[in-house]
């Protein structure tokens, strides 16, 4: 990404005066310690005749990069290839700075135009090969803040997620779809009763004759 180089506006100055602070603040041990910071920044609230009372945008600035340290500093630490901690102190504050108005006021002050100016600055203060790697770190933290990572991996995890099938469900159970279970019959209760087990009132089967067999009767009975 090639940038062009900037005159130093009233808001360039005022990041500069933001990046001397959190810079004086790192010198002073604040680590990961935003409380450093913070304490610093009340100091320089104090208006002396020896300080240049810092501009509001400044403070603001200075504010939301102790709100944010712990954010601002892992993503500087994952796109810098040499690690947060090795990279030199100007340009860590102004990176710090530059990550701030990314995360927390894009809205007013595009990505592009915050990398710019963090570029302009290390110009000044930093080495030759400062503003590259500034540009470097920020350009990748930019596209990672309009595309993060996690989301791409969280939308292939559920376009990779099978289908449920349908012929794979739980089997219904048929007695809890209300169907009562089918009752078994016993022979016994259906079988005829003899005329012996016959209750009384009750007539049991009878051996009746056929027509054929009641004639040879009757022929017999004749001849006696």
């Amino acid at each position: 990404m090639s940038h062009k180089h900037h005159q130093f506006t009233s808001r360039t100055k005022a990041r500069k005066r933001a990046a001397d602070v959190v810079y004086e603040a790192d010198q002073r041990g604040m680590g990961r310690n935003a409380t450093v910071l913070r304490d610093l920044l009340r100091e320089r609230k104090v208006i002396t005749a020896a300080l240049t009372p810092l501009p509001d945008y400044s403070i603001r600035m200075i504010e939301g990069v102790a709100d944010e340290l712990y954010r601002i500093d892992r993503l500087i630490d994952t796109h810098a290839r040499t690690g947060l901690d090795r990279i030199p102190a100007v340009d860590r504050a102004v990176l710090r700075v530059a990550v701030w108005e990314m995360l927390s006021n894009s809205e007013e002050v595009p990505p592009v135009i915050a990398i710019d100016e963090a570029i302009s600055i290390v110009k000044s203060l930093s080495t030759d090969a400062a503003p590259s790697f500034v540009n470097a770190v920020l350009d990748a933290i930019r596209k990672d803040l309009e595309a993060p990572a996690w989301t791409r991996r969280e939308s292939s995890v559920v376009e990779d997620e099978p289908a449920l099938d349908s012929e794979d469900g739980p089997a219904l159970d048929l007695e809890d779809e209300g169907e009562e279970p089918t009752e078994e019959h016993d022979d016994a209760e259906d079988a005829p009763l003899s005329p012996e087990l016959a209750e009384p009132g009750e007539e049991g089967p009878t051996d009746e004759l056929s027509d054929e067999e009641l004639a040879e009767l009757d022929e017999l009975l004749d001849e006696y």
